[in-house]
């Protein structure tokens, strides 16, 4: 519906007083997220994929600023207290144990750490979980089919529907991150069928190096 660009730069700017220090972006895949982030002046993004094939795309097009790192969300290969930002964009629905990941971008947040979480939600009321179920399961994928129809073979937008049925609830989603960080807010569009959670510590947590 035209609001995944929109609400990424939207994440970003609540991450924009951090520009000069170094920014997880989680689930880069091919650099889209971290390119807006070098867009708006960040100077220091640690791009984050299990792909090597979808990070050496991403550092040959970003360039110095960008830094890939092969891993996943749920063991993060960076020390604790590293980052004062943590991005992820549409791909944490992908993560297997998101209590886990969630763990891990608190560890690795610095004491002023600000997470933000861009992603396609499951609404807690019913009605709106069945529209949105409906759009996910079978309109979206014809929609997308048309759009990239002579582009790919298959239909990648199928592979949504597995892990959109796997999701928690969005305010389960934004219990997870306040119990890690101490403060969240969820932002739902589309009658939740996309959010934007903002995470932010609000209590000292001390982590060992």
């Amino acid at each position: 519906m035209g609001l995944a660009g929109p609400l990424r730069r939207r994440a970003i700017r609540k991450l924009e007083r951090y520009r000069t220090d170094w920014i997880l972006d989680s689930g880069t895949g091919p650099g889209t997220s971290s390119r807006l982030l070098l867009e708006d002046g960040f100077e220091k993004i640690a791009g984050l994929d299990p792909s090597m094939t979808l990070l050496r795309h991403a550092k040959v097009a970003l360039g110095p600023n960008f830094s890939p790192v092969t891993g996943v969300a749920e063991s993060l290969p960076f020390r604790s207290n590293a980052f004062s930002g943590v991005l992820t964009c549409f791909s944490f629905r992908d993560v297997r144990d998101k209590a886990l990941s969630m763990g891990e971008f608190a560890r690795v947040g610095n004491r002023e750490a600000r997470l933000e979480i861009v992603d396609v939600g499951k609404p807690d009321g019913t009605f709106q979980r069945r529209l949105v179920t409906l759009y996910v399961a079978l309109i979206m994928p014809i929609i997308a089919r048309f759009f990239i129809s002579g582009r790919t073979t298959g239909n990648p937008f199928q592979m949504i529907v597995p892990t959109f049925h796997r999701l928690a609830k969005n305010r389960s989603m934004t219990q997870l991150a306040e119990e890690e960080f101490g403060s969240a807010r969820l932002h739902e569009f589309l009658l939740g069928g996309l959010v934007i959670i903002d995470a932010e510590r609000t209590t000292v947590v001390e982590r060992a190096n």
